[in-house]
């Protein structure tokens, strides 16, 4: 779609206002591109920098896929986003493997020694009932 110099010079000051740490001016401005076209992939790139949260930047890199899936800016951004939660969730995993396990052995311990005090108990009831 075709902007107008009006929305390109409206970008251009939302882009000086990020680089300037003025965000929240920048996302006002931002959010009104979008709202007009939200297609306006600059736009949704630019306003992954003026958000507050890392997942809100993930959305908005997100919707500069789904309009240019080729943009590579935004896919090696959303990579590195999305980067450290995946080595989070392998950590956990292999925390939730040792967790697993341990309560595995816990389980085989705890029911070997329950067995060894039915059979001991057994015995012990045998023997009674021999020497009585």
């Amino acid at each position: 779609m075709t902007r107008t110099p009006e929305q390109i010079e409206r970008l251009l000051d939302a882009i000086e206002l990020v680089k300037a740490d003025r965000r929240a001016e920048a996302f006002v401005i931002l959010r009104g591109l979008i709202n007009e076209d939200s297609t306006f992939e600059d736009a949704w790139m630019w306003m992954s920098l003026a958000v507050d949260s890392f997942d809100q930047s993930a959305i908005c890199l997100d919707h500069v896929l789904r309009v240019n899936p080729q943009n590579m800016a935004a896919a090696s951004a959303l990579y590195r986003l999305r980067e450290t939660d995946m080595r989070f969730d392998k950590v956990r995993d292999r925390y939730r493997a040792i967790r697993d396990t341990a309560r595995g052995v816990v389980g085989l311990v705890v029911a070997t020694v329950f067995i060894s005090a039915c059979a001991t108990t057994v015995y012990l009831i045998n023997f009674w009932l021999i020497t009585d």
